[in-house]
């Protein structure tokens, strides 16, 4: 997942292993260099580049250096930078030698005793190359965005050196593919850091065609591969149709290279939008490099293409029949990866771990879990040796030349050429600190059900998590980089903090620390203000919090209108066409809360009570998240005046069942807690002891402060039945002295319940 990203994406309340996207970059690289010329980014004045037009008919360095565009405005501060997703094909690193950029493969002789002549379309163009260096190191980009003069050189400088690519552009007579290769470059960076696609379009059109007229087909398809990206901001559709031409035509010349490449950022594509039916089209579209790869026997375009399979899958759906086809693809590329050339893929092996450890989750057998977690963490040990990995994440996929007949490669782009004459894909993914965040996030969730157990070790991961998400954001900022990746990078570090945050506000709802769980929901908050546009899963999730801390600090009118709210009712989830999972789930879980508010007789909405079990019950039992099922045949069983005794032990047995199966203490507690209250209430006997003593074992296990007062008076009404009369008494001013430290308004909740013969019930055990 990308910068989605990433992981939308994330839609589904797990994060998106979403991938950086630079969207541009010095693409060519050409191998004979000739000497830099002299002048510096740090010896020219920046100058004012907004608007062009020529001063001089005579001295071109002049024309350029002092060039003003009108027609060109930059990037503003607060525009939306391009969404992150799963894994794209990357241009290159804009950090390229001059010199190296932009030369012929036809060298000139010149004469032994004579000085060279002075090149003026190599000077302007290195110039423009310095010029743009300059603004990439002007320094802390992050402290760029936050003043306005530094914002301003910054653009200036991108305007003067664009000025000097178009003054090579329309000054000179070019060489064919000189003239393609400054195109490419041209039109990049003003999709980089402008909003002008018009001429950015207008550029790569006249490069393309002199490359269909002298047969560039490597420089050809680099620009209609960014063609694709620049249409694809206007018109998503519009570029799927042309990607879909492309991709015919590099099939009928057999470049089987650059149909992967087209094909890969078709998925990409498809996958940002993350619509049903885009999922759907991305999987269509991996079928056909499933299908390619393994005709022709590339293993590892064939490995990536299969956990990409599984990812889309996980996507899709959590449910058995998606969760199965996920797994069974896995199992395919572990097949992959006996292979030692696949095996050495080390990004490869860290996405495959991260997918089958979210397959899990999403199940989530606890020991499963727990062994997926080591495994992955096993995997990223190899993170300590630097060598695997680039500074902004990409990584190369191997493919034999013979799928590139006809067509000369170059050293630098998409599809390379490396040192020794094979060819590889490129990748761009996460940088190592990125990683290392989406492993902190995946273990803390993974080891969620036992923070209390293993003394909150759940909590200290996502703390670490998010304090090395800011040492990152801190250290990182000093690379020089553009201010639309920064923007993009800043954007998915701030949505996977947000993730953070919240599983650990959750977390610390579980054992009823509601001071800190505010504190972290201010946080989001904050991280949410910031955000162009607050992806839905987060939207969800952030809602979802507040009702569950009103809840549980008993601000219950407060905490039933934001269930009820349209971000998170049930019923407006029923008239989305194609949902997300997620929202299903934070939907059902509202549902289930707002039944556990009504539940009580004298409530003016315990009417609507009836409609709404039915409702969801057909929704939670078929859900594959058994802690749902769990907390469904507890509520009904709670809430079901009428039923039989039979009928509501069936109930309580399936949820304590599904609750030891999960290993979730809360649940196990209140289910066991409820029981002695309905069945054992008023009885003498051992067995009424032994579960009122096992119910409050477990609240003090899990720190449950709710849930071991209301277990104490349990224990004191059994002891007082028993004619134990000092020890329930003892008991009853533990449970008192517990609820004491309750918020205010849970305890005037409490107390409410008593006088209606209830027990107390929350459900913050999820």
């Amino acid at each position: 997942m990308a910068y989605p990203h990433n992981d939308e994406s994330n839609s589904h309340g797990l994060p998106q292993i979403p991938v950086t996207l630079p969207r541009g970059g010095q693409y060519p690289q050409y191998e004979n260099p000739i000497p830099k010329p002299a002048p510096t980014a740090n010896s020219l004045a920046p100058v004012n580049g907004n608007a062009y037009h020529a001063t001089s008919q005579h001295d071109p360095i002049r024309t350029a250096v002092t060039a003003q565009f009108q027609h060109r405005q930059p990037i503003p501060q607060q525009q939306t930078p391009q969404r992150a997703y799963a894994v794209s094909i990357p241009p290159q690193s804009p950090f390229v030698d001059p010199s190296k950029l932009y030369i012929d493969r036809q060298s000139t002789a010149q004469s032994f005793h004579s000085a060279p002549p002075l090149d003026y379309q190599l000077l302007l163009l290195s110039l423009a190359e310095e010029y743009f260096a300059a603004a990439y190191g002007h320094g802390s980009i992050t402290d760029i965005l936050h003043r306005e003069i530094e914002m301003q050189n910054y653009y200036k400088l991108i305007a003067t050196g664009l000025g000097c690519l178009e003054a090579v552009l329309k000054r000179y007579t070019l060489a064919p593919e000189r003239e393609a290769v400054v195109r490419l470059r041209y039109a990049t960076v003003l999709y980089e850091e402008t909003e002008n696609t018009m001429e950015a379009e207008e550029s790569l059109s006249k490069g393309i065609s002199i490359c269909d007229r002298h047969r560039f087909f490597d420089l050809k398809y680099d620009m209609q591969h960014l063609l694709a990206r620049i249409l694809f901001q206007k018109n998503p559709r519009a570029a799927f149709k042309f990607l879909d031409g492309v991709t015919k035509d590099a099939e009928a010349y057999q470049h089987i290279a650059w149909v992967y490449a087209f094909r890969f950022l078709k998925v990409s594509l498809h996958l940002e939008l993350s619509s049903h039916q885009d999922l759907v089209a991305a999987l269509s579209q991996l079928k056909h490099v499933l299908y390619l790869s393994s005709h022709y026997g590339d293993k590892a375009v064939l490995a990536i293409a299969t956990t990409l399979e599984a990812l889309t899958s996980l996507k899709m759906s959590n449910d058995a029949e998606s969760i199965e086809q996920a797994q069974r693809a896995l199992a395919g590329v572990r097949s992959l990866q006996l292979d030692p050339e696949i095996g050495q893929m080390h990004q490869l092996a860290i996405l495959t771990s991260f997918v089958d450890l979210c397959c899990h989750l999403q199940h989530f057998e606890p020991a499963q879990v727990l062994s997926k977690m080591h495994t992955m963490q096993d995997t990223l040990k190899n993170l300590d040796d630097n060598r695997y990995w680039t500074a902004d994440g990409s990584f190369a996929i191997p493919i034999p030349h013979a799928r590139m007949p006809s067509c000369k490669t170059r050293r630098g782009g998409i599809v390379r050429k490396e040192e020794n004459g094979s060819l590889v894909l490129i990748f761009n993914w996460l940088p190592r600190e990125d990683i290392c965040t989406v492993e902190y996030l995946l273990s803390g969730l993974a080891m969620s059900h036992r923070n209390m157990l293993d003394g909150q070790k759940s909590e200290h991961i996502l703390e670490e998590g998010i304090r090395r998400m800011e040492w990152a954001n801190k250290e990182t900022s000093k690379i020089p980089k553009s201010i639309t990746l920064t923007c993009t990078q800043q954007q998915w570090r701030e949505e996977i903090t947000a993730y953070m945050r919240l599983h650990l506000a959750f977390t610390l709802c579980r054992r009823t620390s509601w001071s800190s769980a505010r504190q972290q929901q201010a946080e989001i908050r904050k991280l949410q203000a910031s955000m162009a546009k607050i992806p839905e899963p987060i939207l969800l999730l952030t809602t979802y919090l507040e009702g569950v801390i009103c809840q549980g600090t008993g601000d219950i009118e407060n905490a039933l209108a934001i269930y009820q709210s349209p971000t998170l009712s049930i019923h407006e989830y029923r008239k989305k066409p194609h949902p997300s999972h997620t929202h299903l789930d934070i939907a059902l879980l509202t549902a289930l809360n707002t039944l556990l508010i009504i539940r009580t007789p004298t409530h003016p909405l315990h009417h609507t009570l009836p409609a709404l079990l039915s409702f969801i019950e057909h929704l939670c039992l078929r859900n594959p998240n058994r802690q749902i099922q769990a907390a469904f045949h507890l509520i009904s069983a709670t809430i079901s005046s009428s039923s039989t005794i039979l009928l509501t032990k069936q109930s309580l047995q399936s949820a304590l069942q599904l609750a030891k199966q999960t290993e979730n203490k809360h649940l196990i507690c209140m289910v066991l807690t409820f029981m002695s209250w309905k069945f054992f209430r008023g009885v003498v006997g051992e067995q009424a002891e032994k579960s009122a003593k096992a119910s409050q074992t477990l609240a003090q296990q899990c720190k449950d402060s709710l849930w071991m007062s209301v277990s104490a008076g349990v224990i004191g009404d059994t002891l007082e039945a028993a004619g134990r009369i000092e020890e329930a008494k003892r008991a009853r001013e533990n449970g008192l002295i517990t609820a004491r430290g309750l918020p205010e308004g849970l305890q005037v909740a409490m107390q409410r319940s008593e006088e209606d013969g209830d027990v107390t019930m929350t459900n913050d055990s999820l």
